[in-house]
């Protein structure tokens, strides 16, 4: 997967790269989904050792960004992490 991946985009064929990324690979490496799931997962994260995350809001305006944002900061309250 990892191949074909890197090759489509070499090829500069990015939406076809992005198109192959496994799902399962993206909820397993990403904050993805409600703010509980978030926080569950900040949960999992902390009881593995993880001391650090980054949050890297996406959207296309600033008030998308900003609202992933809010649920990021949401979500780290509700995990008891904070």
């Amino acid at each position: 997967e990892a191949a074909e991946i890197q090759d489509k985009y070499l090829d500069g064929d990015k939406a076809g790269a992005a198109a192959a990324v496994p799902h399962q690979l993206i909820d397993q490496t990403a904050l993805l989904g409600p703010v509980e799931r978030i926080a569950d997962r900040m949960q999992a994260y902390a009881a593995a050792g993880v001391t650090t995350l980054n949050l890297a809001p996406a959207g296309f305006t600033l008030e998308e960004r900003l609202t992933a944002l809010r649920a990021g900061t949401d979500a780290l309250e509700r995990s008891g992490l904070a």
